[in-house]
């Protein structure tokens, strides 16, 4: 009695999964602007106050020196940064494709 075809192959190996270099240059690109706004907040008297009670160290009360433009600039570029880092993106695949089909 011969075995039936299914049973004598084993299943085909799976390929593992690969990242494309058009991804990893994507997240480099937006761990770097992320990297960029940390840094720029670490710098803002009035993030590292809402850290360090958050951390539970002491807190320094001094009168802040910087005001509330820092703060501001910090928020506003929290929220557009991802719609400004999508549209560039968006814009230089097209410009990208464009390019291809005109070859």
């Amino acid at each position: 009695m011969e075995p039936l075809p299914s049973q004598s192959n084993p299943p085909p190996a799976r390929k593992p999964p690969q990242i494309s270099l058009g991804f990893l240059m994507l997240v480099m690109i937006v761990f770097a602007v992320m990297s960029a706004g940390f840094l720029y907040a670490s710098r803002i008297d009035i993030i590292q106050d809402e850290l360090d009670s958050l951390l539970g160290r002491e807190l320094t009360m001094d009168e802040g020196t910087q005001g509330r433009l820092p703060h501001l600039v910090f928020l506003l570029f929290t929220l557009t940064s991802p719609l400004i880092l999508a549209a560039l993106l968006s814009t230089g695949v097209s410009v990208m494709r464009m390019m291809d089909r005109r070859r």
